[in-house]
């Protein structure tokens, strides 16, 4: 299993191994949650300590000796949920504090996946249509986990993408394997492909410029710049 999907979700390494070591066993002593997990006594128990602080792993004595088990893995969604209601608590007064010096932020970089998950979020909010130069087809793989949740809330509020491929193949994978709905492409002549990505939408235009698959992504909010690279990706669309 992906270890570092867990670490994604709060955990250490060592303690979604550990996590993980528990469902496989059921319950068990110190020793053979050591064996099984392949990790230090010490760091066995430091790991034991912050689960249990999670609710994720409960304990119990049974002839004198601490055996050990796991929650089930229904509590890792719980606990989501929960540092999601906490957010939802404070998000007026950070609304308010985002509001206050909003005209003066017209330009931010992101660097990694995660400026790709916070574009693609914002497309959500109130796109209509969203315009894509270069199409490559890499977030279906380097964000498997997120697209599919991505593709379902598009779909559900009817936001058409217009896409210019790199790549015939590109354009028939997305078509005939992720079977995309509301979207419509064409593809760029042969020789033509390159390492960046143009996203517009809203008011914004994205710039992701991929390499070795970590992507930096550019952002320009600008109600002018976006219209005005809207119109350049329709001529280039209506000539191919």
């Amino acid at each position: 299993m992906d270890i570092s999907l867990f670490e994604k979700l709060g955990l250490t390494k060592n303690q979604a191994v550990v996590y993980i070591a528990l469902l496989k066993t059921g319950s068990v002593s110190i020793k053979s949650l050591v064996k099984e997990s392949g990790l230090h006594r010490s760091r066995v128990y430091d790991a034991l300590e912050k689960l249990e602080g999670l609710g994720l792993v409960s304990s119990v004595v049974k002839d004198y000796k601490r055996y050990f088990q796991a929650s089930s893995p229904e509590m890792l969604l719980e606990s989501l949920e929960e540092k999601k209601a906490m957010v939802r608590s404070v998000m007026p007064e950070l609304k308010k504090f985002e509001n206050m010096k909003r005209e003066e932020m017209n330009a931010s970089i992101y660097k990694g996946v995660d400026g790709l998950k916070t574009i693609h979020s914002e497309m959500l909010r109130s796109s209509k249509e969203v315009y894509v130069l270069g199409a490559k087809g890499l977030i279906f793989s380097v964000l498997k986990y997120f697209t599919p949740g991505f593709e379902r809330e598009r779909i559900k509020k009817k936001i058409k993408f217009f896409l210019i491929y790199d790549k015939k193949e590109i354009k028939k994978y997305e078509k005939e394997v992720v079977k995309r709905k509301f979207f419509e492409g064409k593809v760029f002549p042969e020789g033509v492909d390159s390492h960046a990505v143009v996203n517009i939408f809203n008011d914004k235009v994205a710039i992701v410029h991929w390499k070795e698959k970590y992507p930096t992504t550019f952002v320009i909010e600008n109600k002018e710049v976006a219209d005005a690279f809207k119109k350049w990706f329709m001529l280039i669309y209506k000539k191919l």
